[in-house]
């Protein structure tokens, strides 16, 4: 059997580098958050991007919403940072392009686990089963916001023994579902091919989010309730729109929601 890698290498570094559309790479055994990183280097003028800051474990993970991000050690935690005028589409909103990172990082973990249930979020957040197995964060640079800052994390590996009860009983791994160690820097790799050809067709308005969204939605023909602010939005899902908003069913009104938090899902529904 083949010795397990317990730490990402020079080697893995400069594969990454080489076989994917990344520029620049800082990696870091451990950080408190990439996306924290990501966002100060992203204000620098002279940066080479993409630029892709990798941390093997994070102390401070952030999600939306102002959520931490657990994590531990064998699961994935990097950010991008990408110049809005080589790889965003021009005009294109965050959820869009939220929409399209989620979808990137599903065809990649579908192909690393090809013959499990893999489904969608919406915005951002990438189940297995029925249970969470990655999270995207799409954040801008207050004085760049020509930037973007990208930050996905993945359980690969990870233990959940030591996490917070709730995270126990709605998070997985990869290895917890397939009973198979993955090796981190190949699922990256993956995840990084995925990225640029999903953010290549939407540049080029070649990519039809709803469609390919409603495919693997989590949510769709369920009751969701939906906070925007203080306000509930509670109806029957459709999916997502092309803009990436998600379209709920209140009454008689069909609604298109480009923000909001998902507070509660009911099982009943349309089958």
């Amino acid at each position: 059997m083949n010795a397990r890698p317990k730490h990402i290498s020079l080697k893995d570094i400069e594969l990454i580098k080489a076989d994917s559309f990344v520029q620049t790479i800082e990696f870091h055994r451990e950080l408190p958050s990439t996306n924290d990183l990501a966002l100060q280097r992203a204000t620098l003028e002279e940066l080479d991007t993409p630029l892709l800051v990798l941390a093997e474990f994070q102390t401070a993970g952030r999600g939306r919403d102002h959520n931490q991000w657990w994590s531990a050690p064998g699961s994935l935690t990097f950010t991008l940072v990408i110049d809005t005028d080589r790889y965003e589409p021009t005009g294109a909103c965050d959820p869009r392009l939220s929409l399209a990172t989620a979808l990137s990082v599903h065809d990649a973990l579908q192909e690393c686990i090809p013959l499990s249930d893999i489904r969608l979020k919406w915005p951002n957040d990438v189940y297995l089963g029925s249970r969470k197995v990655a999270g995207i964060l799409l954040e801008r640079p207050a004085t760049r916001p020509d930037r973007l800052v990208v930050g996905i994390g993945v359980n690969i590996n990870n233990s959940f023994s030591e996490a917070p009860e709730q995270i126990r009983a709605t998070a997985t791994s990869m290895c917890g579902e397939s009973g198979t160690y993955h090796v981190p820097s190949e699922v990256l790799r993956t995840i990084l091919k995925r990225l640029v050809l999903r953010y290549e067709a939407l540049a080029a308005d070649e990519l039809s989010l709803a469609e390919e969204w409603r495919e693997h939605c989590v949510l769709r023909n369920r009751t969701v309730h939906v906070a925007l602010g203080k306000r509930i939005i509670s109806g029957l899902c459709h999916g997502v729109d092309d803009q990436g908003a998600l379209i709920v069913e209140a009454g008689s009104t069909l609604l298109s929601l480009q923000s909001g938090t998902i507070q509660r899902v009911e099982e009943s529904g349309v089958d």
